[in-house]
């Protein structure tokens, strides 16, 4: 493991393997949400330490992504970053948008929405689970306005190659739109390669529920516009001389209307420390190698696999459908093995392999199939 479980609540007796749905909570947290409680008090001063902890959070999360802080904001959820590019984009009838079929539906019905305006929505199908850059390239045409995909799998496991995404892509002037959910935390990111990058807090990144990372490529996108405003949108508060003046932000947070959700930073920033201080790329192979101890115990049972064998197509997911999901969960519960069960009514189990787990884990798990 790299950081130990008794730093985690509620690990002492279970291997926790659903990190992929909720990651448990560093014992540390408690503090920051002490912290935070207290600065609450302050008044005024409260303001500042919130906006300094913002601060620190956005260059962190950059230092994890390896781009600027000032590329960085965070909304309340991945949905919404997903909704803010499709209402930020001018939309023309005969436009249209990639997506693949075994995608979350928050990468989905954004662009659903959109068909009312005549915007096509194009569907790549997986071949026995795999979508291959291939099939993403033979949906882009010259007017394709947006590829939006996971860079891993929150269905099956499967890993993207996330600079030849870049680079079809690109190629074609299309965006490219990378929900790194299942990848920030789980494996390093180099989130420049998209032109808008976003992931939720409260799996991989050890987080929780209310903040969202958001990047966005200004070098890309330079003149992208925030569709939703308020009084957080403008770079100065424009006064009852002229209400109605402002000129958004040149950073990332034009995208927030108002404040984010300063008490989820204060956690985020203490489980971005934690993760920092062992580093992406250690967790990168830390996960891998345990995922694939994973696959290839699964594989000896003859059931559905849909995660690729290779390293470089994995993360810290694996999945595989099994016969009877709600017999197979409540066996592994009563052995102490907590994995992530079935998602839009089919039989696929989920297993994540994250810092907190173990070699033993592993064998638990593998024991109790």
């Amino acid at each position: 493991m790299l950081i130990a479980k008794d730093r985690f609540i509620g690990l002492e007796t279970v291997a926790h393997l659903c990190t992929g749905g909720e990651s448990p909570m560093l014992k540390s947290h408690h503090d920051r949400l002490g912290q935070f409680l207290a600065d609450k008090a302050l008044g005024e001063e409260a303001r500042a330490r919130f906006e300094a902890t913002q601060a620190r959070c956005k260059q962190k999360t950059a230092d994890l992504l390896h781009v600027s802080g000032e590329d960085i904001t965070f909304l309340s959820s991945a949905s919404d970053g997903v909704n803010l590019v499709a209402h930020a984009l001018e939309w023309q009838p005969g436009d249209n948008v990639v997506i693949v079929d075994v995608e979350f539906p928050s990468d989905v019905l954004p662009w659903a929405k959109l068909q009312a305006k005549g915007v096509e929505v194009r569907v790549v199908r997986h071949q026995n689970w795999y979508i291959s850059l291939d099939a993403i390239a033979a949906q882009i045409d010259a007017r394709t306005r947006v590829v939006n995909v996971s860079l891993v799998s929150y269905f099956t496991g499967q890993r993207l190659p996330l600079k030849a995404l870049s680079e079809l892509v690109r190629s074609s002037n299309a965006l490219l739109l990378v929900d790194a959910t299942h990848a920030a935390g789980s494996i390093d990111v180099e989130a420049s390669y998209a032109d808008i990058l976003l992931s939720s807090c409260y799996k991989w990144l050890l987080g929780v529920h209310g903040t969202a990372v958001f990047y966005w490529n200004r070098d890309r996108l330079p003149n992208l516009m925030p569709p939703f405003v308020g009084w957080n949108t403008s770079a100065t508060l424009s006064g009852w001389q002229d209400p109605t003046a402002y000129t958004p932000r040149p950073d990332a947070d034009r995208f927030i209307p108002g404040n984010p959700g300063f008490i989820s930073l204060y956690i985020l920033e203490n489980a971005l420390d934690h993760i920092l201080a062992v580093g992406a790329d250690a967790i990168e192979a830390h996960n891998v190698h345990l995922s694939g101890l994973v696959r290839d115990g699964v594989a000896k049972t003859g059931w559905n696999l849909m995660t690729p064998a290779a390293a470089a197509e994995r993360a810290g997911n694996v999945c595989f459908m099994v016969p009877d999901i709600a017999g197979f969960m409540a066996r592994l519960e009563a052995q102490g093995v907590m994995v992530w069960g079935g998602y839009g009514g089919v039989n696929r189990i989920r297993v994540s392999t994250h810092l907190y787990n173990t070699e033993e884990d592993v064998a638990r798990f593998l024991a109790a199939l």
